[in-house]
């Protein structure tokens, strides 16, 4: 991440300043081990959520194999590693998206609308820190109390980069803001004079600067989050944002008078998708459950079968027999596991 904010995908430029869908923090901090943090195939970013449900923009899964079901092929790596060369690669195996979305298209005129998924890997994730999806009072209560709000994202970190980019060897990195209300981002976009004029929907937003960090391209599907008491609250998915430059190619930069301003879809809008997610994971933790207890109870079967066979045969060569023995008129019993005559003694 550069200190800069999030880029589109497809660039309407406005002056000096550009429309973008969301991908590296530009200028901001280095954040490897995070423990939300999480870099997805294809060079994107998202957010650990729960143990094996992860946060991310809709925009940014184009690489992977959606089926009409959501069933997915994918890889994501655990959260807040830096170099990923040998790091193991949890499979994505469901995604589930907003039937409301609508991808971003500046050249139609195409605003885009509820730029959020949710993506599910096939094992646990390591968890170190809780997460909370922000309710509207808490949300309203953030922005009032200005309180700060962090995104970390493996994105661009420079203009540099895009021409050697080392995505698998990448850090993620921080940025740091404010978050706006609907009502507050109208007020900046009047303002500064920066929102194009198809966008007809005003949703939530975080306002950062060059100091602070600024989106670029690769931080789109970061989750941007309030930390209090040990919890992150989640209050928006980077995805799309205005006024900076988005790492350009050249190591030139520009930003809005105003600040780089990404904007986001509150969450809350999606816990119906959220408690879908919960509901899948939980069937197929209990599908594994069901297939580990029955591979237990056949080994525990198989154990038993065998021991009893080994007893079995133990017993078997253990067992004593009587045999007869003779030697002209004199005769005598011998009794053994192996019984023999003495010497001079025939088998009768």
């Amino acid at each position: 991440m550069r200190k800069g904010i999030l880029g589109l995908t497809s660039t309407l430029l406005f002056s000096l300043i550009a429309v973008t869908s969301t991908f590296a923090v530009e200028f901001g901090q280095d954040a490897t081990g995070d423990p939300n943090a999480v870099h997805i195939q294809g060079n994107t970013s998202g957010f650990l959520y729960s143990e094996r449900i992860i946060l991310t923009a809709a925009h940014v899964l184009n690489q992977l194999r959606i089926q009409p079901n959501g069933d997915t092929q994918g890889f994501v790596y655990a959260p807040g590693l830096a170099d990923k060369t040998n790091a193991k690669k949890y499979q994505i195996i469901k995604a589930i998206i907003p039937k409301t979305y609508v991808n971003a298209n500046p050249a139609r005129n195409i605003q885009p609308i509820d730029d959020f998924a949710i993506v599910i890997v096939n094992e646990d994730m390591p968890i170190k820190k809780k997460v909370r999806i922000a309710t509207d009072e808490q949300m309203i209560r953030f922005a009032k109390e200005k309180s700060k709000v962090e995104m970390v994202g493996y994105g661009l970190q420079s203009g540099k980069q895009r021409n050697d980019s080392q995505e698998i060897k990448r850090s993620p990195h921080r940025l740091s803001g404010l978050l706006f209300t609907p009502d507050m981002m109208t007020s900046h976009y009047n303002q500064y004079l920066i929102r194009p004029e198809f966008w007809k929907t005003i949703e939530w937003g975080v306002n950062s600067n060059q100091e602070a960090g600024t989106a670029c391209s690769g931080d789109s599907g970061s989750g941007f989050f309030v930390e209090e008491n040990s919890i992150r609250y989640y209050v928006g998915t980077a995805g799309n944002g205005i006024g900076n430059s988005n790492c350009k190619a050249d190591g030139t930069y520009s930003i809005s008078p105003g600040g780089a301003m990404s904007w986001f879809p509150a969450p809350y809008k999606f816990f119906d998708l959220i408690e879908s997610a919960e509901k899948f994971v939980a069937e197929e933790k209990r599908k594994e459950f069901a297939i580990a207890e029955e591979s237990r109870l056949a080994a525990e079967i198989k154990a038993k079968q065998e021991a009893e066979a080994a007893a079995l045969a133990a017993a078997a060569k253990s067992k004593k027999t009587t045999i007869t023995c003779v030697k002209g008129k004199l005769t005598t019993k011998v009794t053994a596991v192996k019984p023999k005559c003495p010497k001079g003694f025939k088998t009768k």
